[in-house]
C-alpha cells in the first residue's frame, strides 16, 4: 500500500511539486515513487523508472536537487510545431476575455470552444488541444476553413484573430440574407444556420426562388437566382429576371432588389396554420406522406397541370423516377411525368436536388 503521500508547493524553476507518492515500505529511502509536477496549467507525472535518482536518496534529497534534475534528466514530450514558442495553456489564460466572447474547455482540457462573440452571437469555433486541429465551426459549408487556418495560423491567438477577421469579412454575406430570412417564408434550408449559403422561398403560388451565394466573400458577384415551378411560368419569369438583373441597385439589399425585379410589394409570408404543417395532410408529400424530410426538404414540386393537387419532395420524385425504365432522362431531357395525372414536370425542380 501507499507509504508516503506528500503534497507541497515546493518549486523547481517554473515547476511546482504537487504530490509525491511512495509505494515501497522501506522508510526513508525513495523507491517505487511517483512524482507529480505542475508547469503553469500543464501537469506531468513521473516515477522511479523514468526519473533516475541516486541510491539511498530520501525525500529531502529529491526536493533539494529537483531543479537540477528536471532540465538534465527528464525528457519531455515533444511539442507540436505550432506550440514550440508558447505554452498553449498559458495562451488560453491570456485569451480569456469574457466581454468579447465565451471561452469553454472540456473536463480533460483536450478541446477549446470560442462562442457567443460580442457582435456575432450565433458563431462558434472549436479546436483540439494541444494540436489546434479544427473540430467544428459556424462559417458557411463552402468555406474551407481548415485549409485557411493551416496556411495562415501557427498559434491559438493567430487562429482566433483570423477567425474574428473572417467574421467581419462575412458580415455583408449574412446581411444579404437577413431581410429574406425575416420577411420571406423560407422553406429550405431548415433550420436556417450560419452554415447555409442558399435560400428557397415562394415567389407566387406554385413558383419558388432559389437564391445561392457561391462565394460568401463576394456575395453579389457570386449570387445566382433560380426560378422553380411549372414550365411555362418559369420560362416567362426567367425573362423578367434576366431583364431585371441589368437594373440591379447595389445600394439596396437582395430582398428589395428581387421585389423590384418581379414588381412586388412583398413575397408570400408563412400561412397562419392552426395546426403544424406536419399534421396537415394537404401539406404532405404524395409519395412518402411526410411534410419535412430529415434533410429539411419540403414538398413543393408540382406538375404543369394547374388542376393537379399532387405535391412531392424532389428527392422522392427522383427516387421514384430512378425505378423507371426511362429514368436516365431525369436530369438530361425531362424531369418526367406526374405520377398522378401524367402531365409534364418542369426540369426547374432539379435545382432542388443540388444543395
Amino acid at each position: 500500500g501507499t507509504f508516503t503521500d506528500f503534497t507541497s508547493d515546493h518549486k523547481a524553476g517554473d515547476w511546482i511539486v504537487v504530490g509525491i507518492v511512495q509505494c515501497d515500505r522501506n522508510i526513508g529511502e525513495l523507491r517505487d515513487f511517483e512524482l507529480h509536477l505542475q508547469h503553469h496549467l500543464e501537469y506531468k507525472s513521473y516515477n522511479s523508472t523514468n526519473f533516475q535518482i541516486q541510491t539511498n536518496w530520501q525525500l529531502t534529497d529529491l526536493l533539494s536537487n529537483l531543479a537540477q534534475l528536471l532540465p538534465e534528466t527528464v525528457v519531455f514530450d515533444a511539442c507540436p510545431t505550432a506550440q514550440q514558442k508558447t505554452n498553449i495553456y498559458t495562451e488560453i489564460l491570456e485569451l480569456h476575455k469574457p466581454q468579447q466572447y465565451r471561452l469553454q474547455l472540456n473536463e480533460s482540457c483536450s478541446r477549446i470552444r470560442f462562442c457567443s462573440f460580442a457582435e456575432h452571437e450565433a458563431h462558434y469555433l472549436e479546436l483540439e488541444l494541444p494540436t489546434l486541429r479544427l473540430i467544428e465551426h459556424s462559417l458557411p459549408h463552402c468555406i474551407q476553413l481548415a485549409d485557411i487556418l493551416a496556411s495562415s495560423s501557427r498559434t491559438l491567438t493567430d487562429i482566433l484573430h483570423l477567425y474574428l477577421k473572417l467574421l467581419e469579412d462575412l458580415r455583408p454575406f449574412y446581411e444579404s440574407f437577413a431581410s429574406i430570412d425575416e420577411l420571406c417564408d423560407v422553406l429550405q434550408p431548415y433550420p436556417i444556420t450560419t452554415k447555409h449559403n442558399t435560400r428557397v422561398f415562394p415567389l407566387k403560388e406554385r413558383v419558388y426562388l432559389k437564391l445561392t451565394i457561391a462565394d460568401p466573400f463576394a456575395s453579389y458577384a457570386s449570387m445566382a437566382v433560380q426560378i422553380i415551378g411549372p414550365t411555362e411560368e418559369v420560362a416567362q419569369l426567367r425573362h423578367v429576371l434576366s431583364d431585371g438583373l441589368g437594373n440591379w441597385d447595389i445600394e439596396l439589399d437582395m430582398h428589395k432588389n428581387l421585389l423590384n425585379i418581379f414588381d412586388l410589394c412583398y413575397f408570400p409570408m408563412p400561412a397562419d396554420f392552426e395546426q403544424p404543417k406536419d399534421d396537415d395532410e394537404q401539406q404532405r408529400c404524395n409519395i412518402c406522406f411526410v411534410y419535412r424530410l430529415d434533410s429539411g426538404e419540403v414538398p413543393i414540386v408540382s406538375c404543369d397541370n394547374p388542376r393537379c393537387v399532387l405535391k412531392c419532395h424532389a428527392a422522392c420524385l427522383k427516387e421514384w423516377f430512378d425505378t423507371l425504365i426511362d429514368g436516365k432522362t431525369f436530369l438530361e431531357v425531362s424531369f418526367g411525368l406526374c405520377p398522378f395525372c401524367k402531365a409534364k414536370l418542369s426540369t426547374s425542380f432539379a435545382a432542388l436536388l443540388n444543395n
